[in-house]
């Protein structure tokens, strides 16, 4: 008897569950690459400028439309729509924000109180709020390229629809021409470490031989960009990255915490741990 009631009860929950609608993650973003993306417009008219041009060059997922945030504003409620637009990226520690993001999100309720409360699909670390360096412009392309890959896994598998955004394809460092900007290391990082690293790893004293080699689209060839806030203080987050000239995928992805010994920039232990990969 009690086994018969422990059964029917457990069929009963299944046929509940088979009547309801599941809203899983997943579930929520299905509609990724029917929907129209509005691309909001900052008002900056370089930056918008280079917005439109790289949307133009790779925004490939969905149909997209420009907006000012006016429009934005009216509309975002809308789950007719997804959205991608820049936000201020502000830590505890910091006065006033320290970087500026990149962010895709799915319209709806929640948009009523503030973005954060909208449907997060994927933000990506664009520049430093206060003194960028204007290589944001040369790299949007491939930002818009990798926002676009990872929001097309979320949907490949329920399990993928919670994974945050990372390099998947660190592993093949070992086979490409690397080319750093001096720049892009943080102070602290010792000259014996850039001087063990192999053959096929180029350092350069400035961003614009760097920004050529991504410009040129060379082949096998990938190269470093940082994410800091111009003036950090202890606890703002730095973002390193490795990013595809031809193919615009992401090698590299870490961020730290900004300190006295760890500085904006590639640290020793990203250095290291990049050589061992193309042991």
């Amino acid at each position: 008897m009690i086994l018969t009631i422990a059964l029917t009860g457990i069929l009963a929950s299944a046929d509940l569950f088979g009547q309801a609608q599941i809203y899983t993650r997943r579930e929520k973003l299905k509609d990724i690459t029917a929907k129209t993306t509005k691309i909001v417009l900052t008002g900056d008219e370089i930056l918008d400028e280079a917005l439109k041009e790289s949307a133009a060059q790779a925004w490939t997922m969905s149909p997209y439309e420009f907006c000012t945030n006016e429009e934005f504003q009216k509309i975002k409620a809308s789950d007719k729509y997804y959205f991608l637009l820049v936000v201020k990226g502000q830590q505890r520690k910091e006065s006033e924000p320290g970087i500026d993001l990149l962010t895709f999100v799915k319209g709806g309720e929640g948009a009523s109180k503030s973005i954060d409360d909208m449907l997060e699909v994927v933000t990506f670390p664009l520049r430093s709020a206060s003194e960028p360096s204007g290589r944001e412009f040369v790299m949007l392309p491939a930002f818009l390229t990798i926002m676009q890959d990872h929001a097309q896994g979320l949907i490949g598998s329920e399990f993928k629809a919670y994974s945050t955004l990372g390099a998947s394809e660190t592993k093949k460092l070992k086979i490409k021409q690397v080319y750093f900007s001096k720049e892009d290391f943080a102070p602290q990082v010792d000259q014996k470490t850039i001087d063990a690293l192999d053959e096929d790893i180029t350092v350069e004293e400035d961003d614009e031989a760097v920004d050529e080699v991504f410009q040129r689209g060379t082949f096998n060839g990938v190269v470093s960009y940082v994410v800091a806030p111009s003036e950090p203080v202890n606890g703002s987050v730095c973002y390193k990255m490795l990013i595809g000239a031809d193919d615009h995928k992401l090698y590299w992805y870490k961020k730290h915490r900004i300190s006295p010994r760890s500085g904006a920039g590639f640290l020793d232990m990203d250095l290291k741990a990049i050589k061992l990969l193309r042991k």
